[in-house]
């Protein structure tokens, strides 16, 4: 914890910041149409991150125990980390996945107007 007034109101300031970042993704991931929804999926990951951000800010405010709480905010930030690789790699997976080329069209056979006018 720092003694220092403007880094503890700094501090203070970025808590509030997340926990009203925390809010409107929570929202936006309330109002989200369905799990697989790009909406979903990045608040979901922004409220993991959230998550692991107040632990670590509430440490350094001593608003916590620090016993434990360091393995604690490291699960989580990896938590959101793995679910930020997930997310992004699906939606490069889809956006990048080659197309095959469109079949050429079959040949047309010629139809001899020779044959057709004769009588």
């Amino acid at each position: 914890m720092s003694n220092d007034l403007l880094t503890m109101s700094m501090e203070i300031f970025t808590v509030v910041g997340i926990l009203v970042s925390v809010g409107i993704f929570g929202r936006l991931a309330i109002k989200a149409k369905s799990i697989g929804s790009f909406r979903f999926q990045l608040s979901a990951f922004i409220l993991i991150w959230a998550v692991a951000e107040v632990l670590y800010e509430g440490q350094d405010l001593g608003l916590f125990n620090t016993s434990g709480l360091n393995e604690l905010g490291l699960a989580f930030h990896f938590a959101s980390m793995a679910a930020f690789a997930v997310f992004v790699g699906a939606r490069s997976y889809k956006f990048l996945r080659v197309k095959p080329a469109p079949l050429p069209p079959p040949p047309v056979k010629p139809v001899p107007l020779t044959g057709a006018m004769e009588t």
